[in-house]
């Protein structure tokens, strides 16, 4: 009886090695000191961020989604000490913020509303974009939204009172410039939130989640409600099911009844900017809005693996429906930071992205923090 016993505990060991061996196991210090201190070209990702955060240039708060998808991420897997990293971030941004009509070079808008002008080099240069302030501020709000949710805010009169004037700032010069600049200027009240394109209306309808439940100003309250009441509309229109996948268009196909616009030639949805509106459509999951379900997400899921994976060459397909797009070749490699969530609903997100890992892909595209940080909140949920 013995001698069986001993033959099963070898066996059990065996098995549960193999299973530790087939998922890397992730450890809260290791990741966080990846962030803080490790050096790639005399750089740390900590400090890049804060680099980027007290630029003034809206083009690069678009790269800071990463640090703060990371440190969201992070806080939902239970580590507060990077609270700290978040509003130090928070605070350089808002710091770096000056009054439309006094920003040197802006060649848009002169009113009284703070913001920023990009600075880079292209056909936005010196102008203020509502598309590049709304990539980061979609995770700022859900910063907000967490501190709110795990008691941080009532923790001391300090807390309250930079999270209170956070808030306020994000309500008056991020939300009501936009929408007061929308009816000015294109005439619907939401237009700057929903534009042309799915990823353009997800970072806005995120935004509007989490700005709605935290805000006590009952006109931005129901003006939240209806932006994300239009963006699900518009989504829900635009997704196709294919052999029990989402397939779609980046350009709305309906915009009645909305007020964005659309446009002649429709697109299909490139992985890249695919990654925004999974992110939206996650977090309103995970958020408790009933018009995404997990049903939603396990058709996403299918759409990964059936149709943007390629077990062959470890690469993901430049668009949603498999095919490849000679303008952009590989960017369908950027799968963070909404692909990659969808690996804690299904294992088999899970074995292809420990997969994609190995080489250093996601090196590439620094989205490795990003990626590390969901599958540690995935370890410690589980």
């Amino acid at each position: 009886m013995h001698k069986i016993s001993l033959i099963l505990l070898v066996i059990l060991s065996f098995f549960q090695l193999h299973a530790q061996n087939s998922q890397k196991i992730y450890q809260t210090s290791d990741v966080l000191n990846e962030f803080k201190f490790q050096k790639r070209n005399n750089k740390t990702k900590w400090g890049i961020a804060q680099q980027r955060s007290v630029s003034g240039d809206a083009y690069q708060f678009m790269a800071l989604r990463r640090d703060f998808g990371f440190i969201n991420e992070m806080l939902y897997a239970g580590e507060q000490s990077v609270i700290e990293q978040g509003i130090t971030l928070i605070d350089n941004v808002i710091k770096s913020s000056k009054e439309s009509s006094h920003i040197r070079n802006n060649k848009t808008f002169r009113d009284q509303y703070k913001g920023w002008i990009t600075l880079f080099n292209n056909s936005e240069k010196n102008k203020e974009v509502p598309l590049y302030e709304s990539y980061s501020f979609f995770y700022i709000t859900q910063f907000l939204y967490i501190l709110q949710d795990i008691g941080w805010v009532s923790e001391s009169q300090k807390n309250k009172i930079w999270w209170e004037q956070t808030l306020s700032f994000v309500e008056e010069n991020v939300w009501n410039k936009w929408l007061e600049r929308s009816i000015s200027t294109k005439g619907k009240n939401y237009w700057y939130f929903l534009r042309q394109r799915t990823h353009m209306g997800s970072h806005w309808a995120g935004i509007a989640m989490y700005l709605g439940a935290l805000t006590k100003n009952q006109e931005i309250k129901n003006q939240t409600k209806e932006v994300q009441r239009q963006y699900d509309l518009l989504l829900k229109r635009n997704l196709r099911t294919v052999n029990n996948a989402y397939i779609w268009h980046y350009t709305y196909d309906n915009v009645s009844g909305t007020d964005a616009s659309t446009q002649r030639k429709s697109i299909i949805q490139d992985v890249s900017h695919g990654n925004h509106v999974v992110a939206y459509i996650v977090a309103a999951y995970e958020f408790g809005n009933k018009n995404w379900t997990k049903t939603d997400i396990d058709k996403l899921c299918n759409t990964l693996v059936h149709y943007m994976y390629n077990k062959k060459t470890n690469r993901f397909s430049d668009n949603v429906d498999g095919t490849s797009d000679g303008r952009r070749p590989g960017w369908g490699n950027f799968v963070a930071d909404g692909w990659v969530k969808l690996l804690v609903y299904d294992d088999r997100v899970r074995k292809i992205f420990d997969t994609f890992e190995t080489p250093g892909i996601l090196n590439k595209y620094s989205q490795e923090m990003q990626f590390k940080s969901v599958r540690l909140k995935n370890q410690i949920s589980k």
